[in-house]
């Protein structure tokens, strides 16, 4: 592998078996490696490059900010803010639970990477993402609707989905705004 630099931003050409010039920017960190083939003529790889670069640094920085961004916001997230989202979900359950026939064991909060929540049907234990304090309430409740119905139906089926419809018509909505942000 060589080490190199574009405008700036180090780079690294990683030289395979392969037939075209790659260019890949690295989530978190922008970081950026090029795979070049490995007859590939050193003046025809810098050519390339050259002619992508304002392309590199925009992607690399897009990268960057973006990396620092989502940090900061999951740092924001403030103690109070917490509390305020745990009093949001307990207040969902009571209303729901009843509603539902169903009791969960209790509800936690986690910063999660995929899953805004998540059910345990063998201990009745629901976590939430902590995330979803940014949420406008009608998604956090859909949330909370939809770890309950897990403890009436494990999977996504179909009966899953007539549970949802049922005791929140109109769930499909909350969930493509949910995953939209």
């Amino acid at each position: 592998m060589k080490e190199i630099q574009i405008q700036g931003i180090p780079a690294v050409i990683d030289r395979r078996p392969i037939k075209n010039i790659n260019i890949y920017i690295k989530p978190p960190d922008g970081k950026v490696l090029i795979t070049a083939p490995k007859r590939a003529r050193e003046r025809d790889i810098m050519d390339f490059l050259s002619s992508k670069s304002d392309w590199i640094v925009r992607n690399h920085w897009k990268m960057v900010n973006h990396a620092s961004s989502q940090q900061t916001a999951k740092k924001e997230i403030s103690k109070q803010e917490r509390d305020v989202l745990y009093q949001k979900i307990l207040a969902f359950a009571s209303k729901w639970e009843p509603v539902m026939e169903v009791k969960a064991k209790d509800f936690t909060i986690r910063d999660m990477k995929t899953l805004w929540g998540s059910c345990s049907t063998k201990t009745g234990r629901i976590r939430m993402n902590l995330q979803l304090i940014r949420y406008p309430d009608p998604c956090i409740e859909y949330v909370v609707v939809h770890e309950l119905c897990h403890l009436l139906e494990p999977s996504h089926n179909q009966r899953f989905k007539d549970l949802m419809k049922t005791f929140l018509p109109d769930w499909e909505e909350r969930k493509k705004r949910l995953n939209r942000g």
